[in-house]
């Protein structure tokens, strides 16, 4: 996808050009940007992002900002769109968290983290929660804070990452009643273990309706 190549499970909804949009929007919804500061982020020509824009303007998900004399044009999110929470669930499962952290782990820390579950954001900060669970030696956290830092410096992750780190053994003694627990049993959890797809009896993936919905309901910003 564009500068960060993190394409895959939203591809088939949104388009590399929207999803890069949505990406930045999503993550400061209650930011305004102008198309020129747009395209130098995404590093995409002007006139795409600005047929892009107008093409989410028309549809409602995004809003145009308050004009200011002398001052560019500039658009937000539209918190108030109907399928804005699905747009962010979608955002966060795929290209603007799931997706870029997972190839992360592949690349660096595939020999000691065995599971890892995206627990989704603070609701205050903004963060996402990333838990790692390593078998034998826990990933060095330096090692860690700082392939977190890239991801964020290079563009592919917007949102900053609170990550914690638990052994094998304490996750598999996870008992219903653990606060833990429960958030992975929560419908917003995500497995992006570094090994590839495991399916956590903690952590059910979402219902197969729910990508029926978005399908037929986001279909038409494709562009």
């Amino acid at each position: 996808m564009g500068n960060n190549g993190a394409m895959g499970a939203a591809d088939f909804l949104l388009s590399p050009a929207v999803q890069q949009l949505l990406q930045r929007t999503l993550a400061d919804p209650g930011k305004q940007f102008a198309a020129a500061d747009l395209a130098k982020a995404c590093k995409l020509e002007l006139p795409q992002v600005q047929e892009t824009l107008a093409h989410l303007l028309d549809n409602g998900v995004l809003l145009r900002g308050e004009a200011r004399e002398g001052q560019p044009e500039t658009v937000g999110i539209n918190q108030g769109f109907v399928f804005y929470p699905e747009l962010r669930r979608i955002a966060l499962k795929s290209f603007a968290g799931a997706e870029p952290l997972r190839a992360m782990l592949q690349s660096k820390f595939r020999a000691s983290v065995q599971r890892a579950f995206l627990l989704g954001e603070d609701a205050e900060t903004g963060a996402l929660n990333l838990l790692l669970v390593y078998a034998e030696l826990a990933p060095e956290r330096e090692a860690l804070d700082q392939a977190l830092r890239k991801l964020l410096k290079s563009g592919a992750l917007r949102q900053h990452v609170q990550a914690d780190v638990v052994s094998a053994r304490r996750f598999e003694a996870l008992k219903r009643g653990d606060a833990l627990h429960a958030r992975l049993a929560a419908d917003g959890c995500i497995d992006i273990s570094p090994t590839g797809p495991k399916k956590s009896k903690a952590a059910p993936a979402p219902p197969l309706g729910f990508l029926q919905r978005a399908r037929q309901r986001l279909g038409g910003l494709r562009n």
